[in-house]
Order: C-alpha cells, then structure tokens, then sequence
C-alpha cells in the first residue's frame, strides 16, 4: 500500500490556508500555513528523483505524488531557486532578458526571463527558468505567483530594519545557496545570492562583499538559515565584525511550533509579506 507523504486529508478547508512551494535543482521544499487554524503550519522537503528523464519530470512526479499540493489554497507561492539570476535596480526592470544575457553564456535549454520586484525597495530580481517547468507551474498552480527566493528574503529584512538601515547585512543559508542583503538608506547597497560548497566559501563571499563596500566593523551582520553553517561561520566573521548574531526569527511563526522553525527562513517570512484577507473576505491568490 502506497501511503502519500503529503495527502489530501492533512488539510480539510484549504481556501484558510496558503501554499508555500521552492523548488531547487535536488528537492522541492514545502510550506503550508494557515493563520487562522491556530498558526498551523505544515512542512516537507520532497526529494526529487535524480534518475527522472528530465528536470520537469521529475518536478511533475514530487507534485502529484504528493496530493495535499493540488488542494485549492486560497494563495500559492513558487519560489524557484535559479542559479541564472540578477539584482537590478527597478528601473531596469523592464531591460532584464538583455542584462541576464550579457551576464551569461546562451542556456542549453528553452528558458524564459521573469522579474520579481521587491516590495519597499528600488530593486528587483531577474531570473531565468526553464520554459518547459514555467508552463507546468502555471498549468498546475491556477494564479500562482512565481518569484526568487531572494526576494522574500530582502523584503522582510527591509521591512524589520526600515529605521537607520544602512550597513546592515543579512545573511540567509539554504541548501548551498548564500543570500546576502545589505541595506542602504533607499536600495539594497549588496543584493546576491552565491553558490558554495564550503562554509568557509560562504565567510569569503559575505567579507568580499562588506570590503567593496568600505563598512565599518561596527555594522552588524545577522545570519538565518542551516544552523549547522551558522554555527561555523560565525566565529570566523566575528574576528572581523564587532557584531555578527542570528536573525530575529518573527514572532508570530512561533506559534506555528517546531515546524516553522525547520523551514526555510525564506519560506517561513513569505506568508508574512502577503498576508491573507480576513477569513470570509473573498477569496483572492498571488500575482
């Protein structure tokens, strides 16, 4: 007997609830959330088959093996983790396919430019996705919003941080992929994400990053994600920066218990920047 890992029944009315979805090159992460079943969250990481015949196939399989995906939430959001992507300010926007191009050789594969624009900041992400994984995620998620997962993460970073901003560096670990948000009195001064395979790569990019800009060893650098990178970079970073300490969770997924706290930091403050309506308000899903 096949038992699903993610079936229908762990949610009975999902139009209280949002679905959170990242989906990588190896796994496809899982949030649900509903404010107003008690904070509930739920979460999973799904492996992906590495001997599926494609990336799509093997995206499409983790989907529909997994039921509870396919409910009718009231918001879903897909993050997809592109490697082929650019922070560009928000007036270039519109110019996005031609700077990505200038920025990397011709893709092996049909791909398409999407721009996600960061709430309360000048900037915006661009980012490439494969044709063929876009056109399922529309087919399968009605009104799903799709983005990078960097930009949940600037977006809440900025909004905690608004006052005296300046200087300040968030770090945020998932998997191997780095984000770096440094913020400046407007638009983010560093706005990245890196590839590494060492935490001590990790300490490089984050120092290379503060040294082009000239910051004091005052401004402060707070780490979120893997606990296990977390705990060994910041002694190293410490010998250089007064204060380096971990991101304030927020508060409010506390209630959501042991769960939120295993998700992706960028996954857990997603539904914090697009709050649902009012319960009984209309139904309403991400742009």
């Amino acid at each position: 007997l096949f038992l699903y890992m993610l079936g229908k029944d762990l949610i009975d009315r999902p139009q209280m609830w949002q679905l959170v979805l990242e989906a990588g090159a190896s796994s496809l992460s899982v949030v649900a959330f509903s404010p107003y079943e008690n904070h509930a969250l739920i979460h999973e990481t799904i492996s992906l088959d590495a001997s599926a015949p494609s990336a799509l196939r093997a995206l499409e399989d983790a989907v529909y093996e997994n039921p509870m995906l396919l409910l009718d939430f009231r918001r879903v959001m897909v993050y997809y983790d592109a490697p082929r992507m650019a922070a560009l300010p928000g007036m270039a926007a519109s110019s996005a396919g031609v700077c990505l191009q200038r920025m990397f050789p011709p893709s092996d594969v049909r791909t398409e430019v999407l721009v996600d624009n960061i709430p309360g900041m000048d900037a915006c992400v661009a980012f490439e996705i494969p044709s063929d994984i876009l056109g399922f995620l529309r087919r399968t998620f009605h009104n799903a919003s799709i983005g990078h997962p960097l930009v949940p993460v600037a977006s809440y970073f900025g909004m905690k941080h608004s006052a005296r901003p300046s200087g300040k560096t968030l770090v945020n670990i998932t998997g191997n992929r780095l984000d770096v948000v440094t913020l400046g009195s407007g638009a983010p001064l560093v706005l990245n994400s890196f590839r590494f395979v060492e935490p001590m790569d990790a300490v490089y990019y984050i120092l290379a990053s503060r040294s082009t800009l000239g910051l004091r060893d005052t401004d402060e650098i707070m780490i979120a994600g893997d606990r296990d990178v977390r705990a060994a970079i910041a002694p190293v970073l410490r010998r250089y920066v007064r204060y380096v300490m971990p991101a304030i969770f927020p508060s409010v997924m506390f209630r959501a218990g042991k769960a939120s706290l295993a998700a992706p930091f960028e996954m857990v403050v997603a539904p914090l920047m697009s709050p649902l309506p009012p319960a009984g308000g209309g139904s309403e899903a991400g742009n």
